[in-house]
């Protein structure tokens, strides 16, 4: 199977389970508190079944973004800084959630969601436009046929044979959605972008590109700051260190670099995979980072000495498209092309001798197992994104796109399919969640194009 760049979907493609699942309690919060979040609950105070499925009702926001190509990737901006202000202040402005989003077209936008926004959703006028297509699910087209499916966002009803209205913006009709203009569009890479990230401050934001690097934006005015090159080939990740000093890239000529962000010099190449690298990512800490290929490998490295400390994959060694730590940095969620995303327990001792056994399967040494897999979502063609929403304790979620154009939502313990969102017309790849707010971002590929929203409303 072939492999191109996200940021190619327009014209191509883009782009281990040898332990079973275990039905023990896993937590991905991290261990001290943090932003006013509860402690994990041990096994003896976990929540009842009823309760541990509380259905999210998740629904679309009256809003979207839009891009001219496919949306490759989106990331909210950490809320502990000033750039969201979660809760702050009665004005209907008062910023509350920024979101970025990336392309194909080769930009980057950033939106924000302000108090005014998010207090349309809740008006019963919008609820009432919502209620007045799933209304129409028991009409028929004036020739007694049954009514055509369509999406309305969030809810999988039927209506009337759509017209090109009906379906224009993502699925969601236009009478109850508004496109959103961005604060601010960065413009500089000259082939499509596969990964925009934000810096744990907000200060910065990075960008992956098909042109073969990456680079550092100023995310209040927009300019560009540094670029970084030395990559062969496509740059398909990036993420920043906890101390936004150092970012970590992944790219198609199968190596995973660091960089130092002042400079834009590459301060480490790690000879990674033997196939294109899909993902990176950084611990809690910064100390690892792990990464994700074609080769079927995900691989945690020291980032002070480079040494692979730790190699797993899935039986079948099927493609990894993505890679991503749990807030707490003790498991790692990895996307598969057999339509599977397993949760990687990585939280054993490193020491040599778990270095020199890379290429075995880690499931007999310690922090080496699969620990869930989450397999009802569709991906056998693309690389997508997903994401860990954690907010609520009772309720802690696994949330990932899909090629059937769906937004799907795990129980992180049962690994039930708490709610699918719909309302995309094409694949999703990009997935996102807020830090602090049951609110979920996803972007859609090439017949779609749009950015939408949705929270518990």
């Amino acid at each position: 199977m072939n492999i191109t760049s996200a940021a190619a979907l327009d014209d191509s493609a883009a782009t281990t389970q040898h332990a079973s699942n275990t039905t023990a309690s896993t937590s991905i919060i991290t261990n001290n508190e943090q932003s006013g979040r509860k402690r994990p609950r041990s096994a003896s105070t976990s929540p009842s079944p009823a309760t541990a499925l509380m259905p999210p009702s998740y629904k679309p926001l009256p809003f979207y973004g839009d891009h001219k190509r496919a949306v490759s990737s989106l990331s909210f901006a950490p809320s502990s800084t000033s750039r969201s202000n979660v809760g702050g202040g009665d004005s209907s402005s008062s910023v509350i959630a920024t979101c970025a989003s990336a392309s194909a077209d080769g930009t980057a936008k950033i939106w924000e969601l302000t108090k005014g926004m998010m207090d349309q959703a809740k008006d019963p006028i919008y609820e009432r436009l919502l209620e007045r297509e799933a209304s129409r699910a028991g009409a028929t087209d004036g020739e007694g046929n049954a009514p055509a499916s369509v999406d309305v966002g969030g809810v999988s009803t039927t209506s009337p044979r759509a017209s090109p209205a009906n379906t224009s913006g993502g699925g969601i009709l236009s009478s109850s959605s508004r496109p959103l203009q961005p604060k601010i569009t960065l413009v500089g890479h000259f082939r499509g972008i596969n990964e925009v990230t934000w810096s744990p401050n907000a200060a910065y934001l990075a960008t992956a590109s098909d042109d073969k690097t990456c680079r550092l934006w100023d995310a209040t005015t927009g300019d560009a700051l540094v670029e970084f090159r030395g990559h062969t080939n496509f740059v398909f990740s990036c993420k920043f260190n906890p101390r936004s000093n150092l970012l970590v890239s992944g790219s198609f000529d199968e190596t995973v670099k660091l960089w130092d962000v002042r400079c834009g010099e590459c301060v480490s190449t790690l000879p990674a995979h033997s196939d294109p690298v899909t993902g990176v990512d950084f611990n809690r800490d910064g100390t690892c980072v792990v990464s994700g290929s074609h080769d079927g490998l995900v691989r945690v490295w020291d980032t002070a000495t480079g040494e692979c400390l730790k190699t797993v994959y899935a039986e079948g060694n099927p493609p990894v498209g993505g890679v991503r730590y749990s807030p707490n940095g003790k498991f790692v969620l990895a996307g598969t092309l057999d339509g599977k995303l397993r949760l990687w327990d990585v939280a054993g001792k490193f020491g040599r001798g778990a270095a020199e056994r890379i290429g075995v399967t880690g499931n007999n040494r310690p922090g080496g197992k699969c620990s869930k897999t989450y397999a009802d979502h569709e991906n056998a063609r693309f690389c997508a994104f997903a994401a860990f929403t954690s907010v609520n304790p009772l309720r802690q979620s696994v949330v990932t796109g899909s090629e059937d154009g769906k937004v799907y939502l795990y129980d992180l313990q049962s690994r039930i399919v708490r709610q699918t969102l719909e309302g995309h017309t094409d694949a999703v790849l990009a997935v996102d969640c807020h830090d602090q707010l049951e609110l979920i971002g996803s972007g859609g590929m090439t017949n779609d194009k749009t950015v939408r929203f949705w929270a518990p409303i």
